[in-house]
């Protein structure tokens, strides 16, 4: 989830209205006026009732970390042009780890910051200057392990340099050209001893998802990509997850509606978009059927994924017939295991946002149509335990990654970005 980017679900500026007015004065109480006031009612009586303790609460004395300048740290809440912008976020070696996008003088650079699990220790690695319009580093952790994906324009299109990141040294690896398509989307997976990285890309038939495998500790070592997907299949945005033995796979697939909206009017086109979900081995070869995991004449919009302890995956996604960029619709879950898929359930009807439901290490993220982020505790399947509720500690922060109960928040503020740890009961 990215910050302070048009692309990514801008951040909702709450606008506070100042109302002013001018009324006659009002005349003194009246002898019964008193008398009224003075007596006790049932309503007056009894104790206002105490506001709900949120799940999260700060950590005493955690330092934080903000990014960028701080100049307009005092526009709180609040994303102005040309700000720092940070994008997932990965638990690695006792702490996290999320990629960012920051000013230096006139141009933008980009780099990793890292922090221990308690928000201290604060360090931002230096990947280099970033050319064109791109979207924040991208991660991917095991242990201790962290490898990282940074995307650059090229004439030909962009190309995805990857690198591992130990303390403050950077080791560059493999560069993988990718097409001309306008997305960005990629994810990274680590497993053992092998990694993978997919990408979508744009061929005469359709969106494809592309594969590159890499010995983990070596990216230098990554094979040339390789088409996974069927020709048939229009596929777009890839999401990895480890599991034994190999990696899940799961993607949007789409297709239109079929009808002929009059252009006047309509200015895109809301066609049919599900989830569909792939075993690979560790080497990223197809290591079993392709299903889908959502209804086939749904409307997914974003979607996240999380492994489960039996080595199965939890899907959750956003479901609307609206213009991508526009809050609503429904959040909704599914669950993929080697031989079954569970029906679809909805987590979430009522009061959605815009942006993507996060899974954040037993707990879902969703923000709500004022911006806010309302939080819920989930079961070993990915049943909600609890209603969704706005959580005062982080408001219209943004989680961005979950290590036991601390959880890495990231809140926009004018041209920075802070970024803190909270702990998170579940």
């Amino acid at each position: 989830m990215m910050l302070g980017h048009p692309r990514s679900g801008a951040w909702l500026a709450l606008a506070i209205p100042l109302a002013c007015g001018c009324r006659k004065p009002t005349p003194p109480p009246s002898a019964s006026d008193l008398e009224r006031a003075a007596a006790p009612t049932a309503a007056s009586a009894a104790p206002a009732p105490a506001p709900a303790p949120g799940r999260c609460a700060p950590l005493e004395g955690a330092q934080g970390f903000v990014l960028g300048d701080g100049s307009d740290g005092g526009a709180d809440d609040t994303t102005l042009p040309f700000a720092a912008e940070v994008g997932d976020g990965v638990a690695f070696g006792g702490g996290f780890a999320v990629g960012a996008l920051y000013p230096t003088g006139r141009s933008t650079s980009a780099g990793v910051i890292t922090l221990a699990r308690d928000g201290g220790s604060p360090r931002l690695v230096q990947l280099g200057a970033a050319h064109g319009d791109i979207d924040p580093p991208r991660l991917a952790a095991r242990g201790s392990a962290l490898v990282v994906g940074v995307l650059e324009p090229e004439p030909n299109g962009r190309a995805l340099r990857l690198a591992t990141i130990d303390g403050d040294k950077v080791t560059w690896g493999a560069t993988l050209r990718e097409g001309r398509d306008e997305s960005q989307a990629f994810d990274l997976g680590l497993g053992d001893p092998r990694g993978v990285v997919a990408w979508d890309d744009e061929r005469k038939s359709g969106g494809v998802i592309v594969v590159s495998t890499f010995v983990a500790a070596n990216p230098a070592t990554a094979t040339p990509g390789r088409v996974v997907t069927s020709e048939s299949t229009d596929a777009e945005l890839p999401r990895l997850v480890a599991r034994p033995g190999g990696f899940w796979l799961a993607y949007v697939a789409r297709r239109g509606s079929g009808d002929q909206p009059d252009a006047r009017w309509v200015s895109e086109e809301v066609g049919f978009r599900w989830i569909e979900i792939v075993p690979l081995d560790a080497n990223g070869s197809p290591a079993g059927a392709v299903r889908a995991a959502s209804a086939r004449d749904g409307h997914v919009l974003a979607f996240d994924a999380a492994p489960l302890p039996d080595g199965g995956v939890l899907l959750v996604w956003r479901d609307d017939d609206g213009p991508g960029g526009s809050g609503g619709g429904r959040v909704m879950r599914a669950v993929a295991r080697a031989g079954s898929i569970e029906p679809a359930a909805v987590l979430a009807d009522e009061g959605v946002g815009a942006g993507v439901p996060s899974l954040l290490g037993g707990l879902l993220a969703v923000s709500d149509v004022a911006g806010a982020t309302r939080v819920g505790a989930l079961g070993p399947s990915g049943e909600l335990l609890a209603p969704l509720v706005a959580e005062p500690t982080i408001g219209v922060g943004a989680p961005l990654a979950a290590d036991g109960d601390a959880l890495l928040v990231a809140r926009p503020s004018g041209r920075s970005v802070r970024l803190d740890v909270v702990r998170c009961a579940r």
